[in-house]
């Protein structure tokens, strides 16, 4: 097949399968690429052996620019607008897609994320406090293989292939997942669920990783979500989701699980909770970690544009899917 080049998203969907040891072979077919692209991409765009999305799309991007003038780089008003999103935590994509949302008829507006990227770094000598913006720039997963206890022995567990078809559609408003983030030591957490279509994330912390600890918290993150915008819940396979039939009756959904290993099956809930890492990288200790500071920062990523939802933000994607609900 005709090479194309890799998107920043599948050099990030491919870490993640690295990072989970799936077959090179594997993922190929999951990502649509030749094997031998496959194999090539890790052997180019590799740091010391390590594959991390976001800095290889940095290299190959570089290598494919010649060198040339970059006039909108220095126009100070349109470079200032890119500094102003930047601060409020958009990603270089998502303010390159969101200046061509806000100024359709006005292409001296619109500049690609590589520019920003060029610009933020010929920037960063000046102002280091930028560095605190980007995401984090080594977001790796641990396998989900080794040491930790035998997954998918939850009693009643409804699997995912019992899930209905228009879930993967994602054409309505209901559809969640859900997973915990662990803070450093272990002695706190953070339950997240993120909405499929619009993906809107509701956040709570706990104390622990108890069964009715974490149904505690789901049904505390939920409270404000319409019960008709409440359907369905895929979780993993973790113990602290064995309390899955009272949460269901509780909120009045249907709750299905994942395969074992097969993180990919809740690929959103996964990539949400790297977002959360941006804010609270590896290490962090959540002991001291308020619900206020974490409602702040769900709030930060609920109002950022993704280039999926057409660069408008999940909070304006539920909110419209909502309000046709209702009427």
């Amino acid at each position: 097949m005709p090479y194309i080049h890799y998107t920043i998203d599948e050099r990030n969907a491919l870490q993640a399968m690295i990072g989970m040891g799936l077959p090179k072979d594997a993922i190929s077919v999951i990502l649509g690429k030749d094997l031998s692209s496959v194999y090539r991409e890790l052997n180019r765009n590799s740091s010391e052996g390590i594959y991390t999305g976001r800095e290889a799309h940095y290299e190959a991007e570089s290598r494919r620019r010649e060198a040339k003038d970059r006039p909108k780089m220095n126009d100070p008003m349109l470079m200032g607008i890119v500094m102003d999103l930047f601060k409020k935590d958009y990603s270089p994509d998502q303010i390159a897609g969101r200046l061509k949302r806000d100024y359709p008829e006005n292409p001296e507006r619109w500049v690609s994320p590589e520019t920003i990227y060029q610009y933020l770094y010929r920037e960063m000598p000046r102002e280091p406090e930028l560095k605190s913006h980007f995401r984090h720039p080594r977001p790796h997963r641990r396998s989900r293989t080794g040491k930790k206890e035998r997954r998918g022995q939850i009693p009643d567990r409804n699997p995912i292939e019992n899930r209905p078809a228009i879930v993967n559609e994602k054409v309505r408003i209901g559809d969640w997942e859900g997973d915990t983030v662990e803070g450093a030591g272990k002695t706190a957490y953070i339950a997240t669920f993120v909405e499929k279509t619009s993906k809107l994330l509701v956040a709570k912390v706990m104390p622990n990783k108890a069964a009715a600890t974490l149904n505690r918290a789901a049904i505390g993150a939920f409270n404000p979500i319409p019960d008709e915008c409440i359907k369905t819940i895929t979780f993993d396979n973790g113990k602290e989701f064995s309390g899955h039939k009272a949460l269901a009756a509780a909120l009045g959904c249907d709750i299905y699980f994942a395969h074992p290993y097969h993180s990919w099956e809740r690929g959103l809930n996964e990539h949400t909770n790297g977002l959360i890492r941006q804010y609270l990288p590896k290490k962090t200790s959540f002991d001291t970690l308020t619900q206020r500071q974490l409602d702040s920062i769900t709030a930060k990523i609920n109002n950022r544009p993704r280039k999926a939802l057409g660069y408008r933000t999940p909070h304006e994607v539920f909110s419209e899917r909502k309000f046709a609900l209702q009427i």
